[in-house]
């Protein structure tokens, strides 16, 4: 027996279009039984499209019809079902055999926390689904029935267990398709879960996971089938790909890749997608020879070509000498197209404005303009252009508010802005350490860019450090508060760091959410994410007393 995975990368809305692809890729394996990712029909997450008039009609007839198109294997195909005569909706896996619809499993444990929404959407499904093939019993569990939550530490806990259920009644295979998004180390921790499940209850078991960039979510593919023996058969990371798996097949060991690779793939993933399916074909960024702007650039180059990507160096009266340098040496390795555009006629415009309304920009007001004048000049080139401006900002000062509205925080995409400080420099270290498996002749980023203090040169002498607390003790507290939802009294556990240091930095969270709201879409890398999956009050207050009962 065979099992055939189609790792599909489908553009969310493009029924037809993904539909098309689907029926290309299973005509080409040879497998008795093949499994596609969940809501492969219309892509995952489809959102408010589910609403839209016709949308689920228009996936119920896709099922129709790669069912008559593919007669010749048993196809498992996700998609959302509606109910009869209530309009509700599932979101449903359809068993296709013999161009017939033979059986359908609706999903029965609906994720939503962090970035998902499906309680929105679905009504859940009561029962488990098996079927019989080749003399197997094949039970088909729908992503979150699979995993239950224990790979998100924002997740609930259930009070039934689908897949329990399935190996219940004795299932020799269970087929999960799947759309997980990627979070640094999920993948591994996926396979170890499946590898110890089939090995504790002698079960095959096949994941199919959705690829691509959607949004704010990247989705890294990865599916694998595991057995008893170990793995079978596994599509690589961040590609699509088919694969044909004999049950019999000789088990290997999983591929594994260091963080900083998967952070490397998925982000360029992400970014690559961002701008296929909107049709943008160029990005402008701003590059300062900082690390930050030099990261996002390195990464544009990687997902859409260095003819796609134009820097745009904006010295001030402030900025250094080795700064421009860097910027101008990280263009030259980078090979993309650099413009310069000094920002001091406009600064001085903006001061001599102020002073005839016998105003004055000191301090902090006058920082923020020349982040807000070069913000104005990026956008400007892009509109020239018609192309879409990267935001260059990382997760920590994202989280802090050392960003500035309308200035640097500008753009279609954040694309570190999920990524810590910290990890900026360690992934950019191994970029240039690892620059030819990354596609890069030379080092991308020049060796001053990575070791130099950072600095936003807004004023005379400036370091980020005269601001903020070393990004070493700052990302530790950021990372327990921010990915794991800990509180001032938590931390003070874990970390050996005055209260008053913790409790300051959790202000600075709280006091710029505004800013947040009005970030770029941020692509996904961690467990918790500004945006979508950190739904915090833009106006609160940390006023509450747990409740400690006393012997």
């Amino acid at each position: 027996m065979r099992i055939g995975l189609v790792q599909l990368n489908p553009v969310i809305g493009d029924i037809d279009g993904n539909t098309n692809r689907m029926i290309r890729a299973i005509r080409s394996l040879d497998a008795d039984i093949i499994v596609t990712p969940e809501m492969s029909i219309c892509g995952y997450p489809p959102r408010d499209l589910l609403l839209c008039t016709g949308f689920v009609q228009a996936c119920e007839d896709a099922i129709i019809q790669i069912a008559k198109d593919c007669p010749d294997a048993t196809i498992i195909v996700s998609h959302p079902r509606s109910i009869a005569h209530s309009g509700r909706l599932h979101n449903s896996a359809s068993v296709l055999q013999n161009g017939e619809i033979i059986a359908t499993c609706d999903k029965q444990l609906l994720p939503s926390y962090d970035v998902f929404d499906e309680v929105r959407y679905f009504v859940p499904g009561d029962s488990s689904c098996t079927f019989e093939l080749n003399g197997k019993k094949v039970g088909i569990a729908i992503c979150e029935d699979f995993w239950r939550g224990f790979d998100a530490n924002a997740a609930p806990s259930y009070a039934n267990n689908p897949l329990g259920e399935l190996l219940s009644k004795g299932c020799d295979i269970i087929v999960s398709p799947s759309a997980s998004p990627f979070v640094t180390g999920k993948r591994e921790t996926h396979v170890q879960y499946s590898l110890q499940l089939a090995k504790e209850h002698s079960v095959t078991i096949a994941v199919c996971n959705q690829v691509g960039g959607k949004d704010d979510l990247v989705f890294d593919g990865g599916s694998y089938v595991i057995s008893e023996k170990g793995m079978l058969g596994e599509l690589p990371l961040f590609e699509t790909g088919s694969l044909s798996v004999p049950l019999d097949a000789k088990s290997f060991s999983h591929s594994l890749t260091c963080e900083e690779e998967e952070r490397w793939n998925a982000l360029i993933l992400g970014t690559k997608d961002y701008f296929k399916d909107t049709g943008h074909s160029h990005a402008h960024l701003g590059i300062s020879g900082g690390i930050d702007s030099a990261l996002v650039a390195t990464i544009a180059v990687a997902a859409i070509g260095s003819d796609a990507v134009t820097g745009i160096l904006m010295p001030s009266r402030f900025s250094s000498l080795g700064s421009i340098e860097d910027a101008e040496q990280l263009s030259k390795n980078l090979g993309i197209q650099s413009e310069t555009l000094p920002i001091e006629h406009i600064h001085a415009a903006f001061e001599r404005t102020l002073d005839e309304g016998c105003k004055e920009a000191t301090g902090l007001a006058a920082e923020n303009a020349q982040a807000r004048i070069r913000g104005l000049l990026l956008m400007a080139s892009a509109n020239e252009q018609g192309s879409l401006v990267l935001a260059t900002g990382n997760k920590s000062e994202l989280a802090v508010g050392y960003t500035t509205l309308y200035g640097d925080m500008v753009g279609a995409v954040s694309v570190i802005g999920d990524i810590y400080k910290t990890d900026v420099w360690s992934l950019a270290k191994w970029i240039n350490s690892n620059h030819a498996h990354c596609g890069f002749d030379v080092p991308p980023i020049p060796l001053e860019t990575v070791t130099k203090p950072p600095s936003a040169e807004l004023r005379p002498d400036q370091l980020d450090q005269d601001t903020l607390p070393s990004y070493e003790d700052l990302d530790e507290v950021l990372r327990l508060h921010i990915d794991f939802d800990l509180g001032i009294d938590d931390i003070e556990e874990k970390l050996s760091v005055p209260r008053e240091f913790i409790s300051n930095i959790v202000k600075m969270v709280d006091r710029t959410q505004f800013k947040r709201y009005q970030a770029a879409v941020i692509l996904k890398t961690s467990p918790r994410t500004f945006g979508r999956g950190r739904r915090m009050p833009l106006v609160m207050k940390r006023s509450w007393t747990l409740t400690r009962e006393t012997t």
